[in-house]
């Protein structure tokens, strides 16, 4: 037995790459594994169970990166190799129902049940695969564990088919390397169609003149289905208004008017992949401003501008929503109103690269990029804005009142911004006390067209190229 160890350091040193990921070839073929499973709970309590295991087509992500280093979001999956307990693949990830566990109900102990996938490359063995949850200390804690072998019986090798049409809308390259995005439309009847395809375009160019998109444009290939529903629009709730829709998108998710989800899972990722996709970004076929964006779950935007709204809030609401979902970047503002209770708990602090509680003001999250000189906390006209915010939370979107405040709050950024660089300004994640942002404004902070601050830039090129290189 001695004399074959030395064997087996090698074998086992060769199954990694020279950047010490796993190699692709020897623990993956070039397809794609999709486990769905319910997930179930209340504020205090989680439970997972599986529903389905697929085989999907090609599989569409980086083939070194298969370790994410990354350690955003609120679950992490990972993969090991059954027989050498090897971590072969992990990715992070944020659910629905990880926000439904911050809403008043869930802490009064209502159960929730919500559908989930995660997808990884398909194995040629048998692997485990390990859900797990942040703590309080943002250390991930294993809640769900499962034996799959890729050639069980229950492993289903369906291919589903719909009549949708299929495009490459924007081609640079092989999957591989390169940021997949695939945009369904939700709310486009067949004769709607090239509407949709008017609206790609046109917040896909939004998209690519804003940084750091820009700078990596030819980092992304944009994908299209042509997703038919049999009513124009969607959900409405507070109108009672109800449209059939093939993805079953909905204004009023957490009772919030604005906020857009689909609960659709499976159908979703059924649709989604007639092609190869690392991001899915929704478009709705209604013009009232509304939106949604989960961690490496999906992206939802509105289309279009209500009248006497501004036409670029659609613009600004597709971008920002993309933030969310691909960067993994939380909400900067904090003067709207929103279902949560305490999104983020006193005394944690958050995941997201782009806020943070500030427990070590000697060393913030992001000091590596505060301008020299810069005094933390960061001093900002703060009470003045607060004040302000106060009285438009009294006017509706649509009224002159609401837009005249918000542009005088607009101006108090525009006219401090030179003051200082990044640093940390008080205000963030809902929460108007003891939470930071890197910049006076950012496209995480307002609803404007302003750029992303350096901090979220930096964290939107880091997904970026564990995608790519």
């Amino acid at each position: 037995m001695l004399k074959t160890k030395p064997i087996l350091l090698v074998l086992l040193f060769f199954t990694f790459t020279l950047n010490g990921a796993p190699e692709f070839d020897l623990y993956f073929i070039n397809k794609t594994m999709r486990v769905d499973y319910f997930h179930t709970g209340t504020a205090a309590t989680e439970h997972f169970s599986l529903d389905r295991i697929y085989q999907e087509g090609e599989w569409p992500g980086n083939r070194i990166n298969l370790i994410d280093t990354l350690d955003l979001g609120k679950y992490i999956l990972r993969v090991y190799d059954l027989r050498t307990n090897v971590l072969i693949y992990s990715r992070g990830y944020s659910t629905i129902f990880d926000e439904w566990q911050t809403t008043h109900e869930a802490k009064q102990g209502t159960f929730q049940t919500f559908h989930e996938t995660v997808r990884f490359p398909f194995p040629k063995n048998r692997v485990k695969i390990a859900l797990a949850v942040r703590d309080r200390h943002n250390h991930f804690v294993e809640k769900y564990t499962k034996t799959i072998d890729p050639a069980s019986r229950f492993v289903n090798l369906e291919q589903k088919k719909y009549p949708f049409k299929t495009q490459k809308f924007i081609d640079n390259g092989k999957p591989e390397n390169k940021v997949d995005i695939v945009i369904l439309g939700d709310g486009y009847k067949k004769n709607e169609i090239e509407k949709f395809h008017k609206d790609v375009k046109r917040y896909t160019n939004i998209l690519f003149v804003t940084q750091p998109f820009k700078d990596r444009k030819s980092d992304f290939n944009i994908w299209l289905v042509d997703v038919e529903s049999q009513d124009s629009g969607i959900d409405e709730p507070r109108e009672n208004k109800w449209r059939h829709t093939a993805l079953g998108a909905s204004y009023n998710s957490f009772d919030s008017p604005r906020y857009v989800l689909t609960l659709a899972n499976k159908e979703l990722r059924d649709i989604a992949a007639l092609v190869p996709y690392d991001q899915i970004y929704i478009l709705i076929n209604s013009p009232r401003y509304g939106g949604g964006g989960i961690f490496n779950l999906y992206s939802i935007s509105f289309t279009g501008s209500e009248p006497r709204l501004p036409e670029w809030w659609s613009e600004y609401v597709f971008v920002h929503e993309f933030g969310h979902a691909f960067g993994g970047l939380a909400d900067e503002y904090y003067t709207s109103n929103v279902s949560y209770d305490e999104f983020y708990p006193a005394g944690v602090e958050p995941w997201e690269p782009n806020i943070t509680r500030l427990a070590d003001k000697d060393k913030p999250k992001w000091s590596l990029l505060i301008t020299p000189g810069t005094p933390v906390p960061t001093p900002w006209p703060k009470a003045k804005y607060d004040s302000l915010g106060v009285n438009l939370r009294q006017h509706k979107r649509d009224t002159p009142e609401y837009i005249r405040i918000e542009k005088q709050m607009k101006e108090i950024l525009n006219n401090s911004a030179n003051k200082y660089g990044v640093g940390c300004y008080e205000g963030a994640g809902y929460a108007s006390t003891d939470i930071y942002r890197p910049s006076l404004d950012c496209r995480m902070f307002s609803k404007s067209l302003v750029e992303f601050c350096p901090v979220c830039q930096k964290a939107i090129n880091k997904v970026i190229t564990l995608y790519t290189r």
